[in-house]
């Protein structure tokens, strides 16, 4: 739905409760633009049946009031709407991301990209499967962090995906292996401290990542 900033004013100084006395030029003062441009625009919005000129002054109309409204609800779903977030349950990992979040080729990129310096080790979470299923549609909804892969020694060590988020308001990101042996109901999540201990949480404690 396309904003109309003449509606906008109209419903600003409520002429959806009363006749509003105000001249074309007066309101194209208000809107940056001539009294010409304003004319017209008072007169598309007539032709559309938002708002009417009447002896009283120019009016809202019942259709003008309610795409107002829709406008209004629309703009609040975008503004005021509930960050993305899942919610899982920690679980004891397999250690590996302690020996992984060690790597200076991890840990350089990661301080870098993402601000902070990671903590060796990674938070494991178990989704439920209502939430598991929503994981797809969170990652989608933000642009990651790339951490390349390197070599190091003898070794390659692959490309990870990091997400921003938090968790109960402490900075943090969600890791994403393009290699992992966790299934896709475990998620990793990385931060600048032990988060078990920053938060007081233990194995089988609720959590709730929220995006960004």
């Amino acid at each position: 739905m396309p904003m109309d900033e003449l509606l906008l004013l109209l419903a600003r100084k409520k002429a959806h409760i009363a006749p509003l006395r105000m001249t074309t030029a007066e309101l194209g003062s208000l809107l940056g633009m001539s009294q010409q441009n304003a004319s017209r625009r008072l007169s598309e919005l007539e032709s559309r049946g938002l708002a009417e000129r009447t002896k009283k002054g120019i009016a809202l109309t019942k259709k003008g009031i309610s795409e107002s409204h829709s406008l209004y609800s629309e703009l609040k779903s975008v503004f005021e709407a509930e960050p993305l977030s899942l919610s899982g349950t920690i679980t004891s990992g397999l250690g590996e991301g302690r020996y992984y979040m060690s790597l200076s080729g991890y840990k350089s990129q990661i301080r870098k990209k993402l601000g902070f310096s990671p903590f060796e080790g990674t938070l494991n979470v178990k989704l439920a499967p209502q939430e598991a299923a929503k994981k797809s549609s969170f990652l989608k909804s933000a642009e990651p962090a790339i951490i390349k892969g390197f070599s190091q020694g003898e070794r390659t060590f692959g490309e990870l995906y990091a997400y921003p988020c938090t968790i109960e308001g402490m900075k943090c990101a969600l890791i994403v292996p393009l290699r992992t042996h966790h299934p896709s109901e475990i998620i990793e999540i990385i931060s600048a401290a032990s988060l078990k201990k920053t938060l007081g949480k233990r194995d089988g404690d609720k959590v709730r990542i929220e995006l960004g």
